[in-house]
């Protein structure tokens, strides 16, 4: 490469700048050793080495020529690691799938305890009704001591972190640009609060921008990463339903959120449940199918603290709404019926549990249980 030998995180971010396939680069380190020893390789050799097209020899020879000092001194400023796949903090959910990234760019920390992870993604053309379902599911279970990844976008993306947030619970996002670009903007305030209760990650290097092809590829970290994906919302032609896909054949559980059959923004989770996917209503039905136990030291989310004494004191009408509702929207005219209330009793009723914080009215006069 040069005279001057390289130092071992300049070997991985010279592997890493090349952009080869995954597998590709998993296949040269194996034959190599060791990164530092791949860079160290001659182009020559490494061409001849039958695992690169004409194209990535060209484009990891350049990548062996360059100097990534500047790049160490930015990753420094930046408060960025580089986590290799041979370090023992490489997440091991992530190690497993076919494709695995030889280096991950991590602000904030990686724990032991984001094994149990799920993966919430959704449209980022969010309805209200997926707003609150993204949320509501990502809250309840980072209460119950699972990490709750997504990929940092606005919309559902955006919903699942605050989520987690909301009950002090860890959150990973994943990124498809360099982890020094601020993209997209709108998210860049949520991006700081997650490197503060979780972390945030990029397998691509610095400065890279975000493009088409990189979501594709980021939706594999994002499932990867998890043990099962849930899709709260989605039209039929959404990046969510990749990540679903490619959950599904890494193995992982793929759960849907049914919505309305009026909606487009429903078709794409209706498909994935004529195709098996596992349907959600609560956090149980993911608990239960993963057969994932709370974690008795998870810290408990303060609003469902609060929410004990309100649910206690509730009187029978209200009582009779809340078992009515549940993360799925409704119309007044169903809760009605359903609770054989009149109007009057059932307004007033849904209007106690909204000050309570136990329902939310959503657009079009529906309901759907928050707690």
């Amino acid at each position: 490469m040069r005279e001057r030998q390289v130092t071992e995180s300049e070997a991985w971010l010279a592997v890493n700048a090349a952009e080869l396939p995954a597998r590709t680069t998993l296949a040269l380190l194996e034959h190599y050793g060791s990164a530092a020893a791949l860079i160290a390789a001659s182009p020559t050799d490494v061409s001849s080495s039958g695992h690169l097209t004409p194209a990535e020899a060209a484009r990891f020879a350049e990548a062996q020529q360059r100097d990534y000092r500047f790049d160490l001194r930015k990753l420094a400023d930046l408060n960025v690691r580089l986590i290799p796949i041979q370090d023992a903090e490489y997440p091991p959910n992530l190690r497993q799938i076919y494709d695995p990234p030889a280096v991950l760019f991590v602000r904030g920390s990686l724990q032991a305890r984001d094994e149990r992870a799920i993966a919430i993604v959704g449209t980022r053309r969010v309805t209200p009704y997926g707003r609150l379902v993204s949320e509501t599911l990502a809250r309840d279970l980072a209460a119950r001591g699972v990490t709750v990844i997504s990929g940092m976008a606005v919309g559902a993306d955006a919903a699942a972190h605050r989520g987690a947030l909301s009950a002090d619970g860890r959150t990973i996002g994943v990124l498809a640009c360099g982890i020094d670009v601020p993209y997209p903007r709108d998210t860049m305030e949520l991006r700081e609060q997650t490197v503060s209760r979780g972390a945030v990650i990029s397998e691509v290097p610095l400065g890279t921008p975000a493009r088409a092809g990189r979501f594709q590829a980021r939706n594999r970290l994002i499932s990867g990463l998890a043990l099962g994906v849930i899709v709260t919302e989605a039209p039929e032609k959404s990046g969510a339903l990749i990540t679903a896909n490619h959950a599904a054949n890494q193995g992982r559980q793929v759960f849907a959120v049914p919505g309305s059959v009026n909606s487009e923004f429903s078709r794409g989770t209706h498909a994935l449940l004529r195709d098996g996917a596992r349907l959600v209503e609560s956090v149980e039905d993911i608990l239960d199918e993963l057969c994932l136990p709370d974690v008795p030291d998870a810290p408990e989310e303060p609003a469902a603290a609060e929410a004990h004494e309100p649910v206690s004191s509730l009187t029978g009408d209200e009582r009779s709404l809340l078992d009515a509702l549940s993360l799925q929207q409704k119309y007044v005219d169903d809760i009605m019926h359903e609770c054989e209330l009149p109007s009057s009793r059932a307004s007033a009723g849904l209007l106690m549990l909204e000050l309570k914080g136990l329902v939310r009215r959503l657009p079009g006069n529906m309901f759907m249980r928050v707690r």
